[in-house]
């Protein structure tokens, strides 16, 4: 099930990996930077390196509840997964995708766009 609108994306699916599984996933940093991360091209080193993305754990309700705030660039948003034991053994996994607004005296450089 997906809902999507300007500012908010939720997702839901069902794993058949186990609760404790997807757990690990989402919370051992080297799993998680396997896949929660920025991609790579590497055509383009130059424009890579002018890129910036953070991920910073925000909090965490152990086995059931984890959200990230993800910075990618000038765009700030937040990201929170929920996940559950479904009637099939696997794990009933929701993710919620909201756009933060980034405050304006955060010294952030804009980019300026050629007409």
């Amino acid at each position: 099930m997906t809902h999507k609108n300007d500012e908010r994306i939720s997702l839901t699916y069902e794993l058949d990996a186990s609760p404790a599984k997807v757990w690990r996933a989402l919370t051992i940093p080297e799993y998680v930077s396997q896949w929660l991360s920025k991609p790579t091209d590497t055509d383009n080193d130059e424009k890579q390196k002018e890129n910036t993305f953070e991920l910073r754990l925000i909090s965490a309700e152990p086995g059931t509840r984890v959200r990230y705030s993800i910075r990618d660039n000038d765009a700030v948003s937040t990201v929170t997964f929920q996940i559950g034991a479904n009637s099939n053994g696997g794990t009933t996994f929701h993710i919620v995708h909201e756009h933060s607004m980034v405050a304006a005296n955060l010294n952030i450089p804009r980019r300026l766009l050629a007409a």
